[in-house]
């Protein structure tokens, strides 16, 4: 699930179960959801396993999720963004990957596996960090979470599923060294009820370090087809989005979601090596489009609002450096290259 470095989402990943048929463009088009199971190809066993799972599940998948591709490669950018009263600025630059790839174990059971990567530049200005009485500007910081993905999914039943997922991964600095404050295992159960054939109730519980005060929150939200083509997707407390799909290649968006992390920095004084956490938060809200290039690649391109989010800063030197408060309002944007497979 994103959230856990940079993204808010967690569980909600496209999960190609089978081999494309390049004759069948855009198989997930503008009516399907996320986890698309594409068609498997004629010359393969009319029993195979992968084909026996489209038939049970292969409709649910389709339309349960909004499209979010197997392999994702972004860059997220925040420029001019202040915290609070405090004085200076930073520009963030985001860089992500994210892969996620499915294992089919039974008709009615798969395994999850992938790897993800949320990197954080801030260039700050010079006077960023010099207020609240600290001794001088927190500088430039670069913060990264990276770990592997491990997951089960399971068809209770042909309406029920249940899918659960842990995220372990380091959330740090990266600078003298790693200490166990410095991993950390983002992990999530949800269920999925299809209430009818474009409704799919969502609820479930999560553990991340996105809201400072409480990482352990329950998940509640829904997907609707509204229309062919037209879904609203919501899963609380990460995002909300209003997506529309002009043709079976290109969808319009727009909604709200939550990022963040909590990561363990190190500095080195005169008094010896020192550490401790600092926390980072965005809400965006963002207009977006995306084009699917092929049945394999798409473009997504997203613009829009910094609405809210929470930040407490340090460089680790016994805490008397602190910049904390809540983030100002501001500009963000991202693009995010995709391939299914």
């Amino acid at each position: 699930m994103l959230a856990f470095g940079g993204i808010a989402s967690g569980t909600n990943h496209s999960y190609a179960f089978g081999s494309h048929d390049s004759s069948n463009t855009f198989t997930n088009g503008p009516k399907l959801g996320t986890r698309v199971i594409e068609q498997a190809p004629q010359e393969q066993a009319a029993y195979s396993l992968t084909r026996l799972f489209r038939q049970h599940h292969g409709e649910f998948l389709d339309r349960q999720e909004r499209f979010d591709p197997q392999f994702e490669l972004r860059a997220r950018f925040l420029p001019n963004q202040r915290v609070g009263d405090e004085p200076g600025d930073f520009d963030l630059l985001g860089y992500d990957f994210d892969i996620e790839t499915p294992a089919i174990i039974t008709t009615e059971a798969y395994l999850l596996f992938g790897v993800y990567h949320y990197g954080r530049h801030y260039s700050t200005s010079s006077e960023f960090g010099t207020g609240s009485g600290n001794a001088g500007a927190l500088g430039d910081e670069n913060l990264t979470a990276a770990g592997v993905r491990l997951g089960l999914g399971w068809f209770i039943n042909e309406n029920f599923l249940m899918e659960l997922q842990t995220n372990p991964g380091v959330y740090s600095d990266l600078e003298n060294g790693l200490g166990h404050k410095d991993y950390d295992f983002p992990s999530s159960a949800l269920f999925t009820y299809r209430a009818m054939d474009n409704f799919f109730f969502k609820f479930g519980l999560r553990y991340n370090q996105v809201y400072e005060d409480a990482p352990l929150l329950p998940y509640l939200g829904f997907s609707w087809e509204i229309t062919e083509g037209l879904r609203l997707d919501l899963l609380a407390p990460e995002y909300v989005e209003v997506s529309y799909w002009t043709s079976a290649s290109t969808a319009l968006a727009f909604g709200a979601e939550v990022s963040g992390a909590q990561y363990r920095v190190h500095s080195t004084l005169s008094t010896g090596k020192q550490e401790a956490d600092v926390q980072v938060q965005e809400v965006v809200a963002y207009l977006g489009v995306t084009h699917r290039i092929s049945d394999f690649l798409s473009l997504q391109a997203r613009g829009g609002i910094v609405l809210a989010g929470e930040y407490d800063l340090t460089t680790g030197a016994d805490g008397f450096d602190r910049t904390e408060g809540a983030l100002d309002q501001g500009f963000y944007a991202d693009v995010t290259f995709g391939i299914n497979w």
